[in-house]
């Protein structure tokens, strides 16, 4: 009876032990779940870089036990920032015409690979105008025309510029090949600087492309004037002496390489980004506040991101993704020293028309150019001229660049006739000022500013390598027990 009496105290005491083992378990796991919340991040502007930083995150964090919740705020009714179309719609034609970023290239690796991987299909940069000629004009003539026979325009390329075009050439690939080696670093650049000089970039940032090219290459100054800055203008409107090294460089990789946009318009790689990333995106919701909330311990920093509507939700990180001066957001609690980096204001102009082959001197319609660069001549009313598409009734559509709004009296010279005119004005790009001080990325502890690589090189391509960049520090700052698997 002793015995069994003992075997009673004994099961009675297992009983208790294990109720008390089983709460604090409870009580630890309960614990455990609350301190791995997901962590909340704000993304603001749904571009090329946004929609990128989104994509990124999710892939960051897929083997993780830390979960991300991601916003994506965009004040535009669409996803794209400036990869915007206009569809031109007449008699059964629709063709998208591109008013932003118009083309990438084989080596823009962030692009083609997941513009192929998301099934987008690919068509060669303005192959919709079959058979189109390029023509170099000063604004009084046309100092190089391109014929139907490749080998005789290098023939007279190379009697009037020597080997100037092949110099060039060499050095493009240089620097190219100097910049690829940001897809092989696994560790992310803290600063702008810091990457010029681990891409060995410096000395292209520090000169302008006309004194690096000129006085310390040696290149033939009317080849740079007649071949180089043609291509400079179209595209970053900028000329030989206004920019750095660098950006003629970026402006020249097309001629080498494979040119080639997005059947539809390049916007839906930016749209097929965010549909994967799972994020919650906000469109036509334009962000009024950024708030840095005190912090009693001197850690796990909060802000609250406020929108027109009134309505506010407190982040984790903000992650910034457009030009901050555009924003007309109002920073609260947080010292930005960031310096406002100019941009190009460029005009777009759409016409569907027939053009006047007198404007070019010329007497027949088919002895002008399809696609027209311009020299820096002082003599000339547009910066490019790019025939889209002919039509069945002889009118073409084309688009033109300008620094300054082609007006109707210019138009009804440079056109016979016009049926359709489209303007766009917008900050384009930042103008690529040699010596200038680069937006820090991590302005303030957590919030990251993707737009502070765009005056080092300025492309649909390197705001995804921004982004990418920006992600890695953000992994980094988030999750400080456990390494990130997904490999970025």
């Amino acid at each position: 009876m002793k015995h069994s009496g003992n075997l009673r105290w004994v099961f009675i005491f297992c009983l208790i032990f294990a109720f008390c083992i089983n709460l604090v378990f409870t009580r630890q796991v309960a614990y455990f779940q609350h301190s791995q919340q997901a962590k909340k991040l704000a993304i603001i502007g749904a571009g090329a870089g946004g929609s990128s930083a989104a994509y990124w995150i999710s892939n960051a964090f897929t083997n993780s036990s830390v979960k991300i919740d991601t916003t994506v705020y965009e004040q535009a009714s669409h996803i794209g920032g400036r990869t915007e179309i206009i569809k031109f719609e007449r008699d059964g034609i629709t063709i998208p015409i591109e008013l932003g970023a118009s083309l990438f290239v084989d080596v823009n690796y962030n692009i083609v690979e997941n513009a192929k991987k998301f099934g987008l299909e690919f068509i060669q940069y303005g192959e919709e105008m079959e058979n189109s000629r390029t023509g170099i004009w000063d604004g009084e003539d046309f100092v190089f025309e391109q014929s139907s026979n490749p080998y005789w325009d290098m023939i007279r390329i190379l009697w009037k510029y020597g080997l100037a075009p092949k110099k060039v050439q060499t050095l493009v690939k240089e620097v190219v090949g100097k910049f690829l080696k940001e897809y092989k670093f696994e560790e992310p650049f803290t600063s702008i600087d810091s990457e010029a000089e681990r891409l060995q970039l410096v000395k292209e940032i520090k000169f302008t492309a006309q004194y690096y090219l000129s006085d310390l290459e040696k290149i033939n100054p009317l080849y740079l004037q007649h071949f180089v800055e043609p291509l400079t203008r179209v595209n970053y409107a900028q000329n030989l002496g206004e920019l750095h090294a660098l950006g003629t460089f970026i402006s020249l990789v097309p001629q080498g390489s494979k040119s080639s946009s997005i059947k539809g318009g390049n916007f839906q790689l930016f749209e097929k980004f965010v549909e994967s990333s799972g994020a919650n995106l906000k469109l036509d919701t334009r962000v009024t506040n950024v708030t840095k909330l005190p912090s009693s311990n001197g850690t796990n920093v909060k802000y609250v991101v406020k929108t027109k509507d009134g309505s506010s939700e407190e982040y984790d990180a903000v992650v910034l993704a457009a030009p901050i001066q555009f924003t007309g957001i109002e920073f609260e609690n947080m010292n930005l020293k960031i310096k406002k980096i100019p941009y190009v204001t460029l005009h777009v102009t759409l016409v569907t028309g027939h053009v006047n082959p007198a404007y070019f001197g010329r007497s027949k319609i088919e002895d002008v150019p399809e696609q027209i660069v311009t020299t820096n001549s002082g003599k000339c009313e547009f910066l490019s001229f790019a025939s889209k598409l002919r039509l069945p009734n002889g009118e073409t559509i084309n688009k033109l660049f300008s620094h300054h709004e082609l007006s109707d009296e210019m138009l009804d010279r440079l056109y016979i006739s016009r049926s359709w005119t489209f303007r766009k004005v917008w900050k384009s790009y930042p103008k690529l000022l040699t010596n200038q001080t680069f937006p820090p990325l991590e302005p303030d502890e957590n919030f990251f500013y993707i737009n502070s690589f765009e005056p080092f090189i300025s492309t649909m391509e390197t705001e995804c390598v921004s982004s990418k960049n920006i992600v890695k520090l953000l992994a980094r700052r988030l999750v400080k027990s456990e390494p990130i698997k997904a490999k970025l």
